[in-house]
């Protein structure tokens, strides 16, 4: 038992670091508490004993201990999930859209960021939109030359975005063509999305919505796949951007 005590201490103390370092200090004093508990519980149960006058006693020490072990293990589970999903916030310098990129990451816990704009008022909010490659990593979106800069645009001061639009993996649609490259051939299918919508500044999920890729069979000259992958899909044109978002953006 003081093994596993000594252990979920550790653990504890680390996740308290961690949550500190993202930007938490709730959290990180949560943690901090967790990792204390066992020596305050010894305290307290010396403390009680003494005004009895006398030692505390071997059961009553080891009852404390595990009832502080089974709560430290949930905190520490907890913990667990708090470290891989929950959003911390990013310390990354602002200057360009594509720094924003850390606030769609889909393998650990995604980033916001304090500098970005809060969302509030009416519209339009400016947003940041990240499309996913064929090998799995988030790429920004950029709108035509000829839309408003809120939309994700190239000169849009990252400072100024309140939203963070993610496009998720694709599922497949409709087969499309044979996509013909030197060494092999890949099949097209049109992709099937979820657009998942968050707040610069917070990280808070405000909504989600389907999207589909082009309809159009064009393959493209150069790819990289995932390992194992064997397909393609095509992505989202800007006016299907606009279809879905433009609530959250102008809105």
């Amino acid at each position: 038992m003081a093994v596993l005590v000594v252990l979920l201490v550790g653990i504890s103390v680390i996740f308290s670091f961690t949550a500190f370092g993202g930007g938490n200090p709730f959290v990180g004093s949560v943690f901090a508490l967790v990792a204390a508990a066992p020596v305050l519980c010894l305290v307290c149960l010396a403390a009680t004993r003494g005004r009895r006058g006398g030692a505390p006693r071997g059961k009553g020490v080891t009852v404390a201990l595990r009832l502080t072990a089974l709560a430290m293990v949930g905190a520490v589970g907890y913990g667990g999930y708090w470290v891989v999903f929950e959003p911390k916030a990013s310390d990354k310098a602002l200057s360009r859209v594509s720094d924003l990129e850390d606030g769609c990451n889909g393998n650990m816990a995604r980033k916001y960021f304090t500098q970005a704009a809060p969302h509030t008022g009416p519209g339009p909010h400016p947003v940041a939109m990240f499309t996913v490659t064929e090998s799995g990593s988030p790429q920004a979106a950029y709108p035509p030359a000829d839309a408003p800069d809120y939309w994700s645009g190239a000169k849009l001061d990252p400072h100024r975005v309140q939203l963070i639009a993610c496009l998720g993996s694709p599922d497949e649609g409709r087969f499309l063509a044979d996509c013909k490259f030197t060494a092999d051939s890949i099949k097209l299918y049109q992709g099937e999305y979820e657009v998942t919508v968050y707040e610069a500044r917070t990280g808070q999920k405000l909504g989600a919505e389907h999207l589909s890729g082009s309809a159009k069979p064009a393959c493209p000259g150069l790819v990289y796949l995932k390992q194992g992958a064997g397909q393609l899909h095509t992505s989202p044109e800007f006016a299907d951007y606009q279809a879905v978002l433009r609530h959250y953006v102008e809105g």
